[in-house]
């Protein structure tokens, strides 16, 4: 009883919003399979406003500590590597490429986040940064285009199919590659991204 006391201390409530995005993300990825794409799009979002929020508890409650940066880096593989993989091979580009493309996703993005384990944030004076394209980016990126794919009629053309993969290619090799990105100030724009990538899919799927 003592260890399941401890672990729960250790955990906290920051650790458990960690735990609801990976089951927003475990539901979005239930309800892809069975093709509702409503419901995966709308998770996808929630799982991804749950991940920052776990974040900031985080830092307000000053319970930061390398329990959690590590489960937060392995809660990114289900909320994001694994999710935008199957999105891409199921949907975007159904088919060998598409394998390939995602596991070039799921691939690459498990590597930056055992680099990022290891090698932690880059700072320049006061300022963090992450090394190579962030995960989450790369799966806001993903459902953007599901969005547009599913809202017009360019999946029907090859050009729009070999586009993607090319796209998804790069920004999946980018995440260990040395382009740097803010931490602080990025989701200025992220934020609102993924709420309106969610408000698509409850919208307009």
């Amino acid at each position: 009883m003592k260890r399941y006391q401890e672990l729960a201390k250790t955990i906290g409530l920051p650790g458990l919003v960690t735990f609801a995005s990976i089951l927003a993300s475990w539901f979005a990825i239930g309800f892809l399979l069975a093709g509702n794409h409503k419901l995966t799009v709308v998770l996808a979002s929630i799982a991804f406003q749950l991940d920052v929020l776990d974040g900031f508890l985080a830092r307000k409650l000053k319970r930061t500590s390398e329990f959690g940066r590590q489960l937060d880096s392995l809660s990114d593989v289900i909320n994001y590597s694994v999710l935008a993989a199957l999105v891409t091979a199921l949907y975007l580009i159904p088919g060998p490429i598409g394998m390939v493309v995602g596991f070039l996703i799921l691939a690459f993005g498990i590597l930056r986040l055992a680099l990022f384990n290891v090698k932690g944030f880059e700072t320049e004076g006061e300022v963090l940064y992450y090394r190579g394209i962030i995960t989450c980016h790369l799966s806001l990126a993903t459902f953007l285009i599901f969005l547009i794919q599913k809202l017009t009629d360019f999946d029907q053309t090859n050009y729009w199919t070999y586009m993607v993969a090319a796209f998804l290619s790069l920004l999946a090799i980018g995440q260990i590659s040395n382009i740097k990105t803010r931490k602080t100030g990025v989701l200025i724009f992220w934020l609102p991204v993924s709420v309106l990538i969610g408000l698509g899919g409850l919208l307009w799927l």
